[in-house]
């Protein structure tokens, strides 16, 4: 899809419903003439914007380039394939370490904190993403007005202080404070802007540039499982900590060096707006958003104890963990070029349908067996790879480039409750009514995310539904 020269519609276009390759950034919100043609030109604005338009209007997007050269979006070049790159190895040492919680919660279960139930010991990791998304909303703002720098540094040093004060940890509230809140807040500044300085330099490749660094996250839950594995049993937990702790310094310098902010700092007027959650397709996405985080991650952070509880051995989770995450990795690089093809939304709702299909399909009647076992974990982590990765996408495609870390931090401060709730709800459910009885609810939890994610398709049209249209 080309991007559009021109800011000023001359004559009225045909509705776009009449068309059959009609994409979702041709929906005019209305044809600026005269004075109003140079509407909100202080904001940039991405080529899938947003205007405020009357209320019967405010479900339809725009394709609108803005006056300033902020609005020419690099979508390629050495410094931004940098941003990317830094956005990798953020998103590695945040959301690669929480795709990773679920040998650290049978760790701990199994020798620290052996005396709590599974649920009790769930709070701890779902502490840490719950902080390490819910921060954001605060840290998004940061981010659109003062730059990154100055937030990834702080992040760094705070990530990596709970993680040595997690290595002297004994007692349960040690764990709640340091991995929980002190590591969880830190992973917040990380991650937040990791994810809203991608949308700044890409436009038309946004979700494949995207998909390239949440690859990261995946990577981490690829190699982490292994280091932590080999680590405890070959140093012990302290130092297998620590060098959890130098790991994520040296991803975090190299990720403060590469990211850089296209947008002036002290330009965006970006704030803690509700008023976004009136734009039906930014809720209709954040809901959605809400049930994918509450479904992945808790399958993340209990499958390890899934697979022990069916009598295969610890190393075979984590072998089938790792699997779940190269799988899961190999999804988010092909979701992300697929999404800029064939509409992000699109892409998001078609992998949504095939990771319900791997619960109710293969884990749910085949979950006792090895073999099931594993073509899970290659088919669910295709599918799931995209469930992150294409979030930050599908939101960015509604929003103004100004406006874009705002409603990331928006937008996880309302999922992370789920991250915070997921594991101990599966973990009491795994405890009272059984393993199959989760993995039903955990199968549900998607397919009610893909009516959401189907409404929020549905608001792009305006309400006229359309299976051709690229959205």
């Amino acid at each position: 899809m080309e991007k559009s020269t021109s800011t000023t519609v001359q004559e009225p276009v045909q509705e776009p419903w009449h068309s059959a390759s009609t994409s979702v950034a041709e929906y005019p919100a209305s044809y600026p003439t005269g004075q109003n043609a140079n509407i909100d030109e202080e904001a940039p604005r991405s080529a899938f914007s947003v205007v405020e338009p009357p209320a019967e209007l405010s479900t339809l997007t725009t394709h609108l380039t803005g006056h300033s050269t902020d609005d020419a979006f690099p979508d390629g070049g050495l410094q931004a394939w940098c941003v990317v790159a830094g956005s990798f190895f953020l998103l590695m040492s945040t959301f690669g370490v929480m795709n990773t919680t679920g040998i650290l919660q049978n760790y701990f279960a199994s020798h620290q904190l052996a005396s709590y139930s599974p649920s009790t010991v769930g709070w701890i990791p779902g502490l840490f993403t719950f902080f390490g998304l819910s921060i954001s909303v605060q840290v998004g703002p940061m981010f659109d007005r003062y730059g990154p720098k100055g937030l990834l540094i702080a992040g760094t040093a705070c990530y990596v202080t709970g993680l040595l004060l997690l290595a002297e940890s004994h007692l349960y509230w040690h764990f709640v404070l340091t991995l929980g809140v002190l590591s969880g807040t830190g992973a917040a500044l990380l991650s937040t802007v990791a994810l809203a300085s991608v949308p700044q330099w890409f436009d038309r490749k946004a979700a494949l540039a995207l998909g390239i660094s949440m690859a990261g996250a995946g990577l981490g839950g690829v190699i982490f499982p292994f280091v932590l594995r080999a680590g405890f049993t070959n140093l012990g937990y302290k130092w297998t900590i620590r060098l959890l702790a130098l790991v994520v310094l040296i991803l975090g310098m190299l990720g403060t060096v590469l990211v850089k902010a296209r947008l002036p700092k002290g330009r965006s007027k970006s704030t803690i707006n509700l008023r976004s959650l009136k734009d039906a397709r930014f809720t209709w996405l954040t809901i959605g958003l809400f049930g994918l985080e509450l479904e992945v991650f808790a399958g993340l952070g209990l499958y390890p104890t899934y697979v022990v509880m069916q009598g295969f051995s610890t190393n075979t989770s984590v072998i089938l963990l790792a699997v779940l995450s190269i799988a899961s990795t190999a999804g988010r690089l092909m979701a992300g070029g697929v999404g800029d093809r064939f509409g992000r939304i699109n892409t998001q709702t078609a992998l949504i349908v095939l990771g319900a299909l791997a619960v109710f399909v293969i884990w749910l009647p085949f979950g006792n067996t090895l073999v099931g076992l594993y073509m899970f974990s290659v088919i669910f982590g295709l599918a799931s790879g995209s469930f992150l990765s294409l979030a930050p996408a599908c939101i960015g495609q509604i929003s103004k480039a100004s406006e874009v870390g705002g409603r990331f931090g928006l937008t996880y401060s309302i999922v992370s409750v789920a991250t915070l709730i997921c594991i101990p709800i599966g973990g009491e459910m795994l405890d009272k009514v059984g393993k199959r009885a989760m993995v039903a609810y955990l199968g549900s939890v998607l397919i009610v995310s893909l009516g959401f994610f189907l409404m929020a398709r549905w608001a792009c049209l305006s309400y006229r539904w359309r299976w051709q249209a690229k959205i």
